[in-house]
């Protein structure tokens, strides 16, 4: 009998609750830091999240200053700027409030705070040498787990590609999850990011570098989103539903931070820089391709997909029961009224090719349960077209 070791990390600190927000001022007193910055974007502005944040702030009398131009998918030049910023005035602090682009941006500005030069440079596995400032993380979304995690994604426009950096020196030291922030959520951008996080969960259940642990977190975060996904987007003010896929989320993030991800996210990515298609819009299309694609390779954690889904095994056929996964999960997004072709958002079939040749860069590619080569890319694109 051999039994399975492994090494499991989470960095990061974690305030979770209705309420957690408020907690803010003092957590931010325990850094031993004067001038706080706070990185975020022009939605959490329009809908008064920025307002409260400042607020806790002001009464503290914690000084700030405030970046809110980060776009979608943060370009590199965008983080040169927030860093000019924070060190022409002194910041000793980061905020980061928003999705993953507001802290996956606050990533990006500390790693040139703290090692300087060309961010495209740090691009792949533990090239960071240096921890930035102190980085405090509050998500409005329950999708990308950026709060926890030790990745950051992020975009060169020259290049036109994304690119990721993976390093424990840029996880965040304090996550502050409140649920109440995500109350303001449209339902569009809570089923994206719900399917993103749904994607997180099963790509970290089956990948070749999960564990015992990661599994435990995983299958949950499925159970969760399938269960209320729905009701968050039929009904954005069920703070039940926001508080149990804020959970979800969070339990994805930490799963994947130590098991990584595969297939789906792998081709994500270039979708993304070659179509501009949102992260959780690729990832609801692509994943039950994706999942039909790996089923032969790993039916018996598919099938258990299935069961934590909450659909029925028959038990006659094992394999059977692992495809009817990818079914519940277009079934999932459907309800969640998101497109399911990559037509429809935006992509091009000519220029398929080329977005499969650039998924094959991923390193991704090697912790997916089943070896992909361009040609099934290429299919499932087409299957996905």
């Amino acid at each position: 009998m051999s039994i399975a070791s492994f090494n499991f990390k989470l960095s990061t600190e974690i305030e979770y609750g209705c309420g957690s927000l408020k907690k803010l001022s003092d957590k931010i007193f325990t850094f031993n830091t004067y001038k706080a910055m706070i990185i975020t974007d022009q939605g959490i502005v329009k809908v008064g999240i920025l307002e409260k944040i400042t607020e806790q702030l002001s009464q503290a009398k914690v000084p700030f200053t405030v970046f809110d131009q980060v776009e979608p998918d943060p370009s590199t030049k965008t983080i040169e700027e927030i860093t000019f910023q924070a060190k022409n005035e002194g910041v000793e602090i980061l905020i980061a409030v928003g999705g993953g682009s507001p802290i996956d941006a606050a990533k990006g500005t500390n790693i040139l705070l703290g090692n300087g030069g060309e961010l495209f440079a740090y691009g792949g596995i533990n090239k960071v040498n240096k921890k930035g400032l102190p980085l405090i993380a509050i998500p409005t979304t329950a999708g990308t787990g950026s709060e926890v995690t030790i990745f950051a994604v992020l975009r060169d426009i020259d290049r036109n590609l994304k690119f990721t950096i993976t390093s424990p020196l840029i996880a965040p030291d304090l996550a502050l999850l409140d649920p109440e922030l995500t109350l303001s959520l449209p339902p569009m951008i809570t089923g994206a990011t719900g399917m993103d996080a749904l994607t997180h969960a099963v790509e970290a259940y089956t990948s070749v570098k999960s564990n015992s642990l990661s599994d435990m977190l995983a299958i949950e975060a499925i159970r969760l989103i399938f269960r209320y996904l729905p009701r968050a987007v039929c009904n954005g003010k069920d703070l039940e539903a926001r508080s149990e896929m804020f959970k979800a989320q969070l339990l994805a993030g930490i799963a994947f931070n130590n098991a990584f991800l595969g297939l789906s996210h792998a081709i994500a990515s270039p979708l993304g820089s070659h179509f501009h298609i949102s992260h959780g819009v690729a990832n609801s299309i692509l994943l039950p391709h994706v999942m039909k694609f790996n089923v032969p390779a790993l039916p018996e954690k598919y099938a258990q997909i299935t069961s934590a889904m909450g659909v029925a095994l028959n038990g006659r056929d094992i394999y059977e029961d692992a495809f009817e996964s990818y079914k519940a999960v277009e079934r999932l997004a459907k309800m969640c009224n998101l497109p399911d072709k990559l037509r429809n958002v935006g992509a091009r079939e000519d220029l398929l090719n080329d977005v499969a040749e650039d998924a094959l860069k991923s390193g991704m590619l090697k912790l997916n349960v089943r070896k992909a080569d361009q040609e099934h890319i290429r299919q499932i694109l087409q299957e996905a077209f």
